[in-house]
């Protein structure tokens, strides 16, 4: 499901669909297909509405040897109804999985599991801490869910074990599925089935999870790929190996990096990269293709998109910035900032933490930039 138009991570998806932004230098949608790929999955119907064309020129050009069938919604489906649409290339059981999702599950455990339990729909659940933005269910002493919410209140929450967004159904449960306007899983069908008793099942994944919709769990994604808390490998080459605190380093042939930089990994540095004299790069960090960063410049848990500059003594630091940015010399980036494509920050400016600054901003130097830029209503 890669339909998505990533409201939650504004500005990041103004300019790509939330499935093509990059996590350790390579697209998302990438870790997804590779992880099928590993299972012998060949086979794979992509539902696509916003920003269509850009997946499906990357899965074309990157996987032309798979059987990669599109579903394209004109107008937003949600997530049942999305499948509905794509009924027709569906006759047997099929998994379902989102496009912002990272999952290190088992397909094959999974599908036994699911025909083991002769069940209609298995939804993969996990523990959170959280449960408030995510589905919560209730399993009895057969693994079958009894009871099921999505996105409870405080005082609505019963269960602390939530829906990964990551399902096996068989075909008959289209049947259950409107043919016409927006239905979703969670909301909408999976609550039908369980009142019905029709035979919808849990599947408990104390493995990684990440929902990459918001931008802390976006940072965190980027993380734990470095620190291959999920076996999935950026692009490039591995250049060393983790050595007592120092992580594993990554980076493509072309990289420039002068001398008296220092490096602490886990990083990964993409294609055409300057990195002068005197920067730091810290743990964490993801730098993507073309990018230039001039001498003095401190970059710590931080992913910078490609083509864009950091320039001469900047500090940034578990931040975002998107392609085609500017920063000028003397700039700060305090953690959970997010920069938008082609902004540009003017020398000497501070950005604090958790703002946002939309795609093709211009900051005059020296400013200190406190809430979302322009104010987002």
């Amino acid at each position: 499901m890669a339909g998505g138009k990533g409201n939650r991570i504004r500005p990041l998806t103004l300019s790509r669909p939330k499935p093509l932004i990059p996590i350790a230098n390579r697209p998302m949608i990438e870790y997804i297909v590779e992880k099928l790929k590993k299972f012998d999955v060949n086979e794979f119907v992509v539902t696509l509405s916003y920003l269509k064309d850009q997946i499906r020129n990357l899965l074309d050009k990157n996987y032309s040897d798979l059987n990669i069938k599109y579903s394209v919604e004109k107008n937003p489906l949600g997530t049942a109804g999305g499948v509905k649409k794509a009924a027709k290339h569906i006759d047997d059981t099929f998994f379902v999985l989102s496009g912002d999702v990272l999952v290190d599950v088992d397909l094959n455990e999974i599908l036994h599991f699911h025909k083991k339990n002769k069940a209609l729909a298995t939804i993969v659940l996990t523990p959170v801490e959280d449960p408030s933005q995510y589905g919560i269910a209730v399993l009895d002493n057969k693994n079958q869910i009894v009871k099921f919410l999505e996105k409870p209140s405080a005082n609505e929450v019963f269960s602390k074990i939530a829906n990964t967004g990551t399902y096996v159904l068989e075909p008959e449960i289209l049947d259950y599925i409107p043919t016409d306007g927006e239905s979703d899983f969670s909301n909408d069908i999976f609550p039908q089935l369980i009142e019905e008793n029709a035979g919808v099942y849990g599947f408990i994944h104390d493995g990684y999870w990440n929902d990459i919709g918001r931008p802390k769990t976006y940072l965190q994604a980027n993380y734990d790929v470095l620190n291959q808390k999920i076996k999935l490998n950026p692009n490039g080459k591995k250049l060393a190996e983790g050595v007592g605190r120092l992580g594993d380093m990554w980076a493509e042939d072309d990289v420039d990096i002068k001398k008296r930089t220092r490096l602490i990994g886990p990083v990964a540095i993409g294609s055409g990269c300057v990195i002068e004299k005197n920067c730091v790069i810290g743990q964490n960090t993801s730098i993507g293709d073309n990018v230039h960063l001039e001498k003095n410049t401190t970059v710590k848990g931080s992913v910078i998109f490609p083509d864009s500059e950091v320039k001469e003594g900047s500090y940034l630091k578990n931040c975002i910035v998107d392609s085609y940015c500017t920063i000028e010399r003397g700039s700060f980036i305090e953690s959970g900032a997010i920069l938008g494509s082609n902004v540009e920050l003017g020398s000497f400016s501070w950005v604090r933490s958790k703002r946002s600054i939309y795609n093709s901003t211009v900051i005059l130097p020296e400013s200190i930039i406190d809430s979302d830029y322009p104010i987002v209503v």
